[in-house]
């Protein structure tokens, strides 16, 4: 990333009747990197918006986004490209989008994700 780029990345938690995102915006100012979260819970429409802080983690850091993204970038089989990714990735004019295969799959990657938005982002 140069300076005034962003990095958007959201992700869908949708089982049964409940569905959830969130969403994260790194951007690159003055070469340091700085992420924000917003959050929304359906059907309460509960919303959380988390202050811009800076984002520390190295990328070979096994809690990092970066590790997720080949973490995921591995397990992804599934040939789509509609709105319904479990994570987008969208950065400039570009979006990847990660998907899960039935339940389990979904499951599996919402817990590998679970310590990264923990050690990254303060609740």
């Amino acid at each position: 990333m140069e300076n005034g780029d962003t990095v958007k990345i959201k992700t869908n938690f949708p089982a049964c009747t409940y569905f959830a995102f969130e969403e994260y915006t790194f951007t690159k100012q003055n070469d340091t990197l700085f992420v924000e979260k917003y959050s929304r819970e359906d059907p309460s429409d509960r919303q959380q918006k988390l202050a811009k802080m800076m984002y520390k983690i190295k990328a070979d850091d096994p809690s990092s986004f970066e590790n997720y993204f080949k973490y995921l970038k591995k397990t992804d089989t599934i040939d789509k490209n509609d709105d319904w990714a479990l994570v987008s990735v969208t950065y400039k004019n570009q979006r990847k989008r990660f998907y899960a295969s039935n339940l389990r799959d979904q499951f599996e990657k919402i817990d590998t994700l679970n310590p990264v938005r923990k050690k990254n982002i303060p609740e």
